[in-house]
């Protein structure tokens, strides 16, 4: 494997890293199927869960969450709907990168590729973080295959991120010592040790440590392009976000979005899916159920 596509540090990193997955996914309830779909840019691993009708959700987490990142949410969701868990590629997990990711428009490719092997049809796409971008791309440039947007705590998407967490994040990189990659991440998200004690916590470490993940940094979409963009969106964002300023990002969504619902929610962080999954699993189903509505 080239110095080019992400990878693990060392064999024992990965094994490490693996343990933990194991230990969290363990968490979610039990996929009704698990496929390891072949893209132009490596080999995706995608976990299925219920059985509900509507156009199927598709979830993309953020940065190093993994598909552990959803267990506040999977329940509630994989009740009502047909719900495909991706694990993105280039980043820690059990996805496999074979060539680089250079764009967005490479990164667009590798996820049309899953829809389109799934078989979803119009699909609704749900991120979180970084995971928001993932599914813009993909929604500028194949609006056809996307049937909702819904965005929570997006990050690069509707404004920049603030200068703490650029510095933040180079804090978590892999040779630095886990409790200070711990306390960046912890400083991230603004939560407390209680979430960094837990399994999915570990891991979340464990992938900024473990794992080298060579993506190029997202690219704040234009304004032009937010204007373009023509599928309904619903975003959730964090009152005390520490990845962006909230009511910037809500009046910028308002001004460009054709379709938009935005919510920031008080008293919420980066972690507003975990924070308050009740608000995060309601919204998300009344919203896509709308749309399915027409």
């Amino acid at each position: 494997m080239g110095t080019d596509v992400g990878r693990f540090t060392t064999p024992e990193a990965e094994q490490r890293f693996g343990r933990l997955y194991a230990e969290a996914l363990a968490l979610l309830p039990t996929p009704a199927g698990t496929e390891d779909v072949p893209t132009p840019f490596g080999t995706v691993r995608v976990y299925r869960f219920g059985a509900g009708g509507g156009a199927p959700m598709v979830l993309l987490p953020g940065r190093g969450g993994t598909s552990a990142l959803w267990l506040p949410n999977l329940h509630a969701w994989s009740a009502a709907r047909t719900v495909y868990a991706v694990e993105p590629l280039g980043d820690a997990g059990p996805s496999r990168q074979e060539r680089p990711l250079r764009s967005g428009e490479d990164q667009a490719s590798w996820l049309t590729s899953v829809l389109d092997a799934l078989d979803t049809g119009p699909a609704h796409l749900v991120g979180q973080s970084i995971g928001c971008w993932l599914a813009v791309q993909v929604a500028l440039r194949e609006p056809a295959r996307v049937a909702s947007l819904s965005m929570i705590e997006p990050t690069q998407v509707l404004g920049r991120i603030r200068p703490g967490l650029v510095v933040a994040g180079l804090l978590t990189v892999p040779g630095l010592p886990v409790g200070l990659r711990r306390r960046a991440l912890r400083w991230i998200v603004d939560a407390d040790d209680t979430l960094f004690d837990g399994p999915i916590g570990r891991l979340t470490v464990a992938a900024a440590g473990d794992f080298r993940n060579v993506t190029p940094p997202p690219a704040l979409p234009a304004d032009d392009d937010l204007r373009g963009l023509r599928v309904p969106v619903l975003a959730l964002l964090g009152g005390r976000s520490r990845t962006h300023d909230a009511r910037r990002s809500r009046e910028r969504a308002r001004a460009l979005l054709p379709d938009v619902r935005v919510e920031i929610v008080d008293g919420a962080g980066h972690a507003l899916n975990g924070e308050f999954p009740e608000v995060v699993n309601e919204r998300v189903l009344t919203f896509v159920t709308e749309v399915d509505r027409g």
